[in-house]
């Protein structure tokens, strides 16, 4: 891998881990000043921004992905800094976190446009594998330093702490190469970007079979999220560390996952990857669900982490193979709107069947789901990949000899 890979690497693993302390700082803070309205609406004013990812995913079609990446970062950087200096009031807070969000949404897109630039198709598994290590390890340490800075240092100093890890990420984005524009004429009207991007996601059976993968995966599996807190504090008669160590477990097992098929990544059929992602978080999640003691959960936990690791990988890959350069922002702008969507209705059903079926059984129906997502996903991805095979054979010269 080469020296740019590893510099924004370093860039996605500091920036990712300071986001997690902010935000795990700012969740127990807003919950204790403001109670648990506040706390709501804080995560919504997270969400909504999300909802825009196909507008502001076309923006990385339309530039440099370099300078929206360090342009999203020093954002971010100036938006926490007020917030740690100036402790506003919850509407401000509110609108700021809001903004922050916008920041991230469109940082997301470019990121993942990015890497082809930077690694070139022939080493894009491998690069997204390494790419998943660094961001899990952020996602898995991030919450629980957030919680011990806050607990020993208060809510300013941590704040400050995530600024400096913006500023870090963009320093180390700036200092790549500009980058090669593929496709597109830079002075395409955004419109027209909006546009063009959003017909790749409805013409592309690639796009398509990874999308409605996604819809039905999260729906499922998002049911865990309801389901760990009731399992282990009415079935295993566990308290709140049992909880912690099932969620740390499940972010140990996403840098597992990747790391184990990073080296390989680009010699197996990512397609297969992707199948055997969803086989492993639906063994995962059944056995939590049918763990009688905190271990076995955890273990279950693990390899369901291990499972949703390899699934960002192979969905990435897939799509940064399969659509044109120059549409990548904007598709995976739309594309990441599924798991958004997926856990607003794995919320609204598993509050009743929490109710109905206990934290144990939604745990199982989470899990078999996820397996079931199978069914739609092996059809939908194995036409797509046969047509675009035939698309390529078709376009192959043919030798004749004489």
């Amino acid at each position: 891998m080469n020296a740019a890979f590893h510099r924004y690497w370093t860039a996605r693993l500091v920036s990712y881990a300071g986001d997690q302390i902010a935000r795990t700082a700012l969740l127990v803070a807003v919950f204790d000043r403001y109670g648990g309205a506040a706390l709501g609406l804080f995560l919504l004013a997270a969400t909504v921004p999300r909802l825009f990812g196909p507008a502001l995913g076309a923006l990385a079609d339309r530039f440099d992905q370099r300078r929206i990446i360090v342009a999203c970062d020093l954002t971010q950087a100036a938006l926490y800094t007020t917030i740690a200096l100036l402790s506003p009031s919850l509407p401000v807070l509110l609108a700021l976190v809001a903004a922050a969000s916008v920041a991230a949404t469109t940082f997301t897109p470019a990121g993942r446009s990015l890497m082809p630039e930077l690694v070139g198709p022939e080493r894009l598994g491998e690069a997204n594998a390494r790419l998943a290590v660094g961001v899990n390890i952020g996602f898995a340490a991030g919450p629980a330093l957030g919680g011990v800075l806050l607990a020993t240092a208060g809510l300013t100093p941590t704040l400050l702490l995530d600024v400096a890890t913006f500023l870090v990420s963009a320093a180390l984005v700036a200092g790549l190469r500009p980058l090669a524009r593929r496709g597109a004429p830079i002075k395409e009207p955004l419109r027209a970007v909006l546009r063009d991007g959003l017909g790749v996601v409805r013409r592309n059976l690639v796009v398509r079979a990874v999308a409605c993968g996604f819809l039905m995966l999260v729906t499922f599996a998002a049911l865990d999220n309801v389901a760990i807190v009731p399992l282990v504090r009415d079935s295993l008669g566990a308290g709140p560390v049992a909880v912690g160590l099932l969620t740390s477990a499940y972010g140990v097992g996403m840098v597992a996952g990747p790391l184990l098929i990073a080296r390989g990544a680009d010699r197996i059929r990512i397609d297969l990857v992707l199948y055997a992602s969803l086989l492993v978080i639906g063994a995962g999640t059944v056995l939590t669900g049918l763990s009688y003691a905190v271990a076995i959960a955890v273990a279950g936990q693990a390899l369901a982490g291990a499972g949703a690791g390899w699934h960002n990988v192979a969905a990435d890959t897939l799509v940064q193979r399969h659509v044109p350069a120059n549409r990548l922002g904007t598709v995976f702008g739309t594309i990441y709107l599924f798991p958004y969507a997926a856990e607003v209705l794995a919320y609204l059903a598993g509050a009743a069947l929490l109710g109905a079926v206990g934290g144990r059984s939604l745990l199982v129906i989470s899990g078999l789901g996820v397996t079931a997502t199978l069914a739609l996903v092996v059809p939908l991805l194995s036409r797509a990949l046969s047509a675009e095979r035939g698309n390529t054979d078709r376009r192959e010269p043919v030798t004749v000899v004489a």
